[in-house]
């Protein structure tokens, strides 16, 4: 399944040393931030998680996904990428394939099939990946607040030990969806996939501040003060000015006068994570510098430590593509995107902390 190029072979112990050297940064820090339990007796046996998300539908969340995985490979890593757009899933399209037989759905609704069944081989040399499950039978399991989704997390985790998976690609749904902000604040770099229009860019900033939250409570849950982490919320909710020297990051440091411990693990948890900004269907120049200006503003008002990975150009390949039912980079490996988005996946790697081989 993880079969590697040879040419990545000789270098196998290099990389899972890189890889693990990067894991164990910041670790405590970036556990004190899951929503879910972390059984594990040492960083190095967890892959990197990458996840991709967005504020609404339509930004192009699967084909960041499924490419940026593939090139991730290309460069001598095994990738898994998982389809978390419940409700919604489509990843499996962008490989070229029919939706499986056996998806996400039979693991953990059914239980029919255990994780090593529904993990299939891409038509990419090193890259598997998880089918989310047709639409139907997610209904229920969606509208269920008290879900539990820690037998997932557990599979994700255990991966790097049981089928050698270096890094972790989650394709999230849409919008800000409970399991969508719990599988985003578990990745060491979290990609906002956004395009250069005014709803989608709006989008992003809530997605970004809810990010923020999401983190501000699973460390209240974490530490057993979920009263001062709702206190804390309240403040950011009612403060009062829109610019940046009176964001989110500005009334840390006034809050940190009430509550000087936890705003101090609060800020080793947002460092211990980067978030990404990858702008989609770019046109021109604007649109391109679109990505540099969130960045900053994230930065400022968010607090939070944020790249712009990337932007991709409007190309019809992408339709063709799947008209053609070929993976995009497969497909036109030399169209503008297509090295667009290598380009993304090497940033990727440079913000993890990992070297490109090839």
């Amino acid at each position: 399944m993880f079969e590697i190029n040879p040419r990545f072979k000789q270098q196998n112990a290099t990389l899972e040393a890189e890889l693990s050297t990067y894991v164990t940064q910041n670790f405590s820090a970036w556990k004190l931030g899951l929503p879910f339990d972390l059984n594990l007796s040492h960083p190095k046996q967890m892959p990197a998680v990458i996840a991709v998300g967005g504020g609404k539908g339509g930004v192009g969340k699967s084909i960041v996904s499924a490419n940026l995985g593939a090139n991730l490979a290309q460069f001598g890593y095994r990738v898994l990428i998982v389809d978390l757009d419940l409700g919604c899933s489509n990843l499996h399209s962008h490989f070229g394939v029919a939706m499986p037989k056996k998806s996400l759905a039979d693991f953990l609704l059914t239980k029919t099939a255990h994780f090593r069944d529904i993990m299939l081989p891409a038509p990419v040399q090193g890259v598997a990946f998880v089918a989310g499950g047709r639409e139907e039978i997610w209904g229920d399991f969606l509208e269920n607040p008290a879900t539990d989704l820690q037998v997932l997390w557990d599979a994700l985790v255990a991966s790097r030990q049981q089928y050698k998976v270096d890094i972790i690609v989650l394709d999230l749904g849409a919008g800000t969806h409970r399991y969508t902000m719990d599988f985003f604040s578990c990745a060491h770099l979290g990609i906002v996939t956004c395009l250069p229009e005014p709803t989608s860019i709006e989008n992003a900033y809530v997605f970004f501040k809810m990010a923020l939250w999401k983190l501000i409570d699973n460390m209240g849950r974490r530490l057993g003060q979920t009263e001062i982490a709702q206190d804390i919320k309240a403040a950011l909710a009612n403060m009062a000015g829109g610019s940046l020297t009176s964001g989110y990051a500005s009334c840390f440091r006034q809050l940190q006068l009430s509550y000087p411990g936890f705003i101090q693990e609060l800020q080793k948890t947002i460092q211990a994570r980067t978030v990404g900004i990858m702008i989609n269907q770019a046109r021109d120049q604007a649109d391109i510098d679109l990505g540099t200006s969130m960045e900053h503003i994230c930065q400022k008002y968010f607090g939070l430590p944020t790249r712009y990975v990337g932007y991709l150009n409007y190309d019809e390949s992408v339709l063709k593509s799947l008209k053609n039912r070929r993976l995009l980079v497969s497909d036109f490996p030399h169209s503008m995107i297509s090295k667009r988005l290598s380009i993304a996946a090497a940033q990727s790697l440079k913000i993890l902390g990992m070297q490109r081989r090839s």
